[in-house]
């Protein structure tokens, strides 16, 4: 019988290489019980957000495909007071050129942030940590935050990426999600390859949590706070011995080196109800918050790069 990827659905309570980043001086602030230490990986990137440095983060400067009705825009991304801020406007943006998608964009009503590392900084496979909020439910309901890898490349095209999501509808939920895909222009096409997101109960994310996952060749484990809330391992997506509808085709973990990425949007009316959540209290300036990002390689196969 097929293996059932797992999933923990107890709800949590709120509560060789240099090393990239910060002053020692600042105080980790994480969870009860937190060390930092993990067998197999090895810290190379402890980012406290004291200063934007260009030498690992970029910021974006195109959008979430049709899905977004906001243009990421440099306004929507500050590091300020020891925080990574994240900021959608009730803001006009005329069409314009973008760099990173390397195609003419419409005009929008409204700009957002995303950051990503830069393209000299790859990653593959690792432990990548963050302690985030998002926004107030009373003021905030409909948005995706994220943090995640993302990468589109090769021959054939493939679309590979490994997501943590909090949405403006599911305020105590959060996304763990994993997209692969062949050539696919779309979202919407990936769902050949299955539909592994997975909206799990975890307590408030409007209020600062811990959101971890670890990548390696044979799983993506999800964590938040410390707890392990879900499990995908190779033999859950690879069709053996036959594949999970809406899955047609095997799915591999994905293997690519990639970008680890943080993007704040909020969604059109068609997809709000099932993905972000209904706009209709949502109150401009909106922001969502990073207090501290950390980067593991696998010792297995190190990132090869370092300050």
């Amino acid at each position: 019988m097929k293996k059932t990827l797992s999933i923990m659905t107890t709800v949590l309570l709120s509560n060789s290489q240099a090393v990239l980043a910060a002053s020692s001086a600042d105080k980790l602030i994480t969870y009860q019980g937190y060390t930092g230490a993990y067998p197999d990986f090895t810290l190379v990137v402890d980012e406290r957000f004291n200063q934007f440095n260009t030498d690992l983060w970029a910021k974006g400067d195109g959008a979430v495909g049709s899905e977004s009705i906001c243009r990421f825009q440099p306004q929507g991304v500050e590091v300020k007071n020891g925080l990574l801020n994240l900021t959608i406007r009730e803001q006009s943006v005329a069409a314009s050129w973008s760099e990173d998608h390397q195609q003419q964009k419409n005009a929008y009503e409204y700009t957002c942030g995303e950051l990503r590392t830069v393209p000299d900084k790859p990653i593959k496979y690792g432990r990548f940590e963050t302690r985030m909020k998002a926004p107030n439910r009373q003021t905030a309901s409909g948005y995706i935050s994220s943090l995640f890898t993302y990468m589109q490349g090769g021959e054939p095209r493939e679309w590979e990426e490994i997501d943590i999501e909090l949405e403006g509808g599911r305020p105590d939920k959060f996304q763990a999600n994993l997209i692969y895909g062949l050539n696919s222009p779309d979202w919407w096409s990936t769902r050949q390859w299955g539909a592994w997101e997975d909206k799990i109960v975890v307590g408030p994310v409007d209020e600062w949590r811990v959101f971890a996952f670890e990548w390696t060749p044979t799983a993506i484990k999800w964590f938040v706070d410390g707890q392990l809330v879900k499990t995908l391992s190779g033999a859950d997506i690879d069709c053996q011995p036959e594949c999970v509808a809406p899955q047609v085709k095997p799915t591999p973990i994905p293997d690519n080196f990639t970008q680890l990425m943080m993007n704040f949007w909020i969604p059109n009316d068609h997809i709000q109800d099932v993905f972000g959540g209904n706009k209709k209290r949502n109150k401009y300036p909106m922001v969502t918050q990073y207090d501290w990002i950390r980067i593991y390689q696998w010792d297995k196969a190190p990132f090869g790069w370092s300050q």
